[in-house]
């Protein structure tokens, strides 16, 4: 009975796996078949286009042949009158010469109109292709834009508080928010984060900004602004008071208000093992918590926080 069960469970969740490969699958099948078809109607364009081309050539043939024969006939002519300056034409050879040019003039535009007319057909096959094309390549671009847009949140404003966490979060989610946006620019992040400057950093900031006209100093990449606005408003020994706060700091409370705190110190202590951070951790706490952990034979920090 046991084994009929988890016989069912594992076809239950492998239904479970191949459905969304199945749908994911449909929808790679109906992209492909999308641009199938996007193709096929670009090549009828292309073919079209290739026939108004061929059209326009036969046009120009047609012309610069029509014009030869009538460049022939008028030379015909004026040798006729040369002739007749000696030798009289008679009114049977000019009637004659007449309808030949009239029946190339009338052959010629015959000629022009259809193809004329063709050409105008084929134009308009032309433009609705095109039409046809144009709005499918605009529903896949808006249906992609639709699908990628995602509400990017802004990040929160720096004071100018000498707060060593503070400021490695305004920082930390700076860069978040470039990658969101996709922000390369290095010119560009610096002026974005001033955006973001308020109150004693404000201030900081324009009086940097007023030395860099000046020429005094150069801020022109992600790391100079971290490197200056560290050195401004970050608290020095940071990490040794880190230290010392964490050999003061006694489990009295909750347990959840210790680990924060001391979650807190840790990450202005970069340097600090695991070791050492878990022997603090362990040693700091009362002693009923501190036997439960060694009970359940706590080794690193990762454990504590699983």
């Amino acid at each position: 009975m046991s084994g009929s069960n988890v016989e069912e469970t594992s076809e239950q969740t492998r239904g479970r796996e191949t459905e969304p490969t199945a749908r994911g699958r449909g929808r790679k099948d109906k992209s492909r078949d999308a641009v199938a078809n996007m193709e096929a109607r670009l090549a009828k364009v292309e073919l079209a286009m290739a026939d108004t081309r061929e059209g326009l050539d036969l046009i120009e043939q047609g012309m610069e042949k029509g014009l030869e024969d009538l460049r022939e006939q008028i030379q015909d002519l004026r040798e006729r009158v040369l002739v007749s300056q000696v030798q009289p034409v008679s009114h049977e050879e000019f009637v004659s010469f007449q309808g030949k040019v009239l029946s190339m003039l009338a052959s010629m535009e015959s000629r022009i109109e259809a193809l004329a007319t063709r050409m105008e057909s084929r134009d308009q096959e032309v433009r609705q292709e095109l039409a046809i094309y144009k709005a499918a390549v605009s529903a896949r671009v808006m249906a992609t834009q639709g699908a990628s847009r995602v509400e990017v949140p802004k990040p929160q404003g720096f004071s100018g508080n000498r707060d060593a966490k503070e400021l490695d979060n305004f920082l930390w989610h700076m860069e978040r928010y470039f990658e969101a946006i996709a922000l390369t620019d290095e010119a560009t992040k610096v002026r974005t984060a001033t955006l973001y400057l308020t109150d004693t950093a404000t201030l900081w900031w324009r009086r940097r900004f007023a030395d860099m006209e000046k020429g005094i100093c150069t801020i022109e990449t992600w790391e100079d602004f971290r490197r200056e606005i560290k050195r401004q408003f970050y608290p020095e020994d940071v990490a040794y008071l880190a230290r010392k706060n964490m050999r003061r700091l006694k489990h009295t409370g909750s347990i959840r208000d210790y680990v924060k705190e001391f979650s807190s110190l840790m990450l202005e202590i970069p340097n600090m093992t695991q070791e050492e951070l878990l022997f603090n951790f362990m040693d700091n706490l009362q002693g009923w918590a501190e036997q439960e952990l060694r009970r359940r034979g706590v080794q690193d920090l990762a454990m504590l926080w699983q």
